[in-house]
């Protein structure tokens, strides 16, 4: 919006701008952090650190360029920047989940291996796991879901931070077939509970990001903190 204006065909058009938002961001994040990867050996919470850093770094980049933009221009591009749940555009969400169900079905086999993969790449690839492969595979998929979860209703940090640990710690297993269900299912729990908060008590004046961001940055703190010890 920046570039091509409030007026353009993409930022008129809510599906084609979609549809842009999940390639770009698709693109980006899946070069950027397939070599992150490789470079810190698949280290989760190195990829989380350098992760919040570049948020930081894009997030200054982005302050630059709204300093010089029109103001009307500002007003329209604010709404896609605060995550919404209130905003969402009812006509992609069908698309939506067929995109998300045909990742899913994509990556069938790769799912389940994903209890062989956390034993480490030697053990994998000894128990006939193209370990390389899979892991591509499985960056691209998670790549394309964040995208269209972003692209429908804005950018949210450290969300997948705090479900996915949750989940482990709660659950006290290492299938993931389990772990991957109480994630989506502690997912709506956080989502529904900020929202709900955000509704009843503070009137829709701060956006639910604000809260899951703040006990994200908190809880992965607490996580590098206490890492050593576990």
């Amino acid at each position: 919006m920046f570039f091509l204006g409030s007026a353009s065909v993409v930022a008129s058009n809510a599906n084609l701008s979609f549809a842009v938002d999940v390639v770009l961001m698709g693109i980006a994040a899946t070069v950027i952090y397939s070599w992150i990867f490789k470079k810190t050996k698949h280290n989760v919470l190195y990829v989380l650190l350098v992760g919040t850093v570049l948020t930081s770094f894009f997030g200054s980049i982005q302050t630059t360029l709204t300093r010089v933009m029109d103001p009307n221009e500002y007003d329209s591009l604010l709404n896609t920047l605060v995550a919404s749940f209130s905003n969402i555009n009812s006509e992609i969400i069908v698309f939506s989940l067929i995109l998300l169900a045909s990742v899913i079905f994509a990556l069938r086999r790769e799912l389940a291996l994903l209890d062989v993969l956390t034993l480490g790449k030697e053990q994998a690839i000894n128990l006939g796991v193209d370990y390389d492969r899979c892991i591509r595979r499985l960056l691209l998929g998670v790549t394309l879901c964040i995208a269209v979860a972003t692209a429908m209703v804005g950018p949210i940090s450290f969300l997948g931070l705090i479900i996915a640990n949750l989940s482990r710690q709660l659950l006290k297993t290492f299938r993931h077939t389990q772990l991957v269900l109480g994630s989506a299912l502690f997912g709506m729990i956080v989502l529904v509970g900020g929202q709900l908060i955000v509704e009843h008590v503070y009137s829709y004046s701060v956006p639910v990001s604000v809260f899951i961001t703040v006990g994200g940055g908190l809880y992965f703190l607490y996580l590098l903190l206490t890492r050593k010890k576990v």
